[in-house]
């Protein structure tokens, strides 16, 4: 799922040229064990020349996360940026879908809370 997008401000820099737009592409998060990185699994189906089956392929893209919001299972989207190291060339730009936390109550959790605090 690739989508492209126009940096920001009127599609010209200052010196006149126009800049390139910045692909984006939506992936789960596989570690976050690093600092301010998440490698970042994205999977695609492409035909088999020869024998026509579809196949399921993956890439892992290492993403700067500067606040250190993403935690493994996530579903994020994350769009090209400057080189920032030698395997980082992509940056966090949104949380799409949480994963379940440890520290924090499920949805089930909170919706028993409301209940109760609803009685009393």
């Amino acid at each position: 799922m690739m989508s492209v997008e126009p940096i920001a401000g009127d599609g010209a820099s200052e010196d006149g040229a126009a800049q390139k737009p910045r692909r984006s592409v939506q992936g789960i998060v596989v570690s976050a064990s690093m600092s301010k990185t998440l490698v970042v699994k994205t999977e695609r189906l492409v035909q088999h020349s020869k024998y026509r089956k579809y196949v399921r392929k993956h890439t892992k893209y290492y993403a700067h996360d500067e606040m250190g919001e993403a935690a493994v299972g996530d579903l994020v989207e994350i769009e090209t940026c400057r080189p920032i190291s030698k395997l980082k060339r992509w940056k966090l730009k949104s949380i799409m879908k949480m994963a379940p936390r440890d520290y924090a109550p499920s949805p089930q959790e909170m919706a028993r809370e409301v209940v109760e605090d609803g009685e009393e």
